[in-house]
């Protein structure tokens, strides 16, 4: 997977004969790339969820073109295709998503989506990054690392995306001091 890097969803290309995963056939091979081609120019969410279903539904065969997608330098391509990745929730998936090499400069936002979508697959060394994400200045990624946190940990120490700050920063203080007590367990 080291090799397979792009920087152009238009040059995506699942042909590597070393993967692990199930080859789509040629045909199918062609609808991937051609949903894949469309992520740059989707405007409504409405159409990023759908080509994300698409991509769950397709499951293996589409997973060394979402790896690739998630190595995009455009952060729309490559945040669409990490959340499609943690929508499988194939647990098989969290090395080579830890081993990717982000290419796109998304900022924070995409560094939550990463850490999302590792913890959808299993791999909780994100958690703290998730927690600061609850200090997030803007509530979509407020609510989305909230999200994450209370499907992996059923938890919510009184956290609202929408409250009041102090209120806010108290629950974000409650899930600290539940990372702290976790991290002597070895989460």
């Amino acid at each position: 997977m080291a090799s397979c890097v792009t920087t152009d969803t238009h040059s995506i290309r699942s042909h590597d004969p070393e993967s692990v995963w199930v080859r789509p056939t040629p045909q199918f091979r062609r609808k991937l790339e051609e949903q894949a081609s469309r992520v740059p120019y989707l405007q409504r969410t409405e159409d990023v969820l759908e080509v994300i279903r698409f991509f769950v539904q397709a499951r293996e065969s589409a997973y060394d073109l979402l790896l690739e997608m998630a190595s995009s330098v455009e952060p729309k391509v490559a945040g669409t295709a990490l959340a499609a990745l943690g929508a499988t929730r194939d647990e098989r998936l969290a090395p080579f998503v830890r081993a990717l090499e982000m290419q796109a400069d998304g900022g924070r936002h995409l560094e939550y989506e990463r850490a999302r979508c590792l913890v959808k697959l299993g791999d909780w060394d994100d958690l703290p990054l998730l927690v600061s994400g609850l200090r997030d200045e803007g509530l979509l990624c407020r609510a989305q690392c909230f999200k994450a946190l209370r499907e992996a940990t059923h938890l919510s120490h009184g956290f609202h995306p929408q409250g009041e700050e102090d209120e806010r920063e108290a629950a974000v203080q409650a899930w600290e001091a539940w990372l702290a007590d976790r991290a002597s367990d070895g989460i």
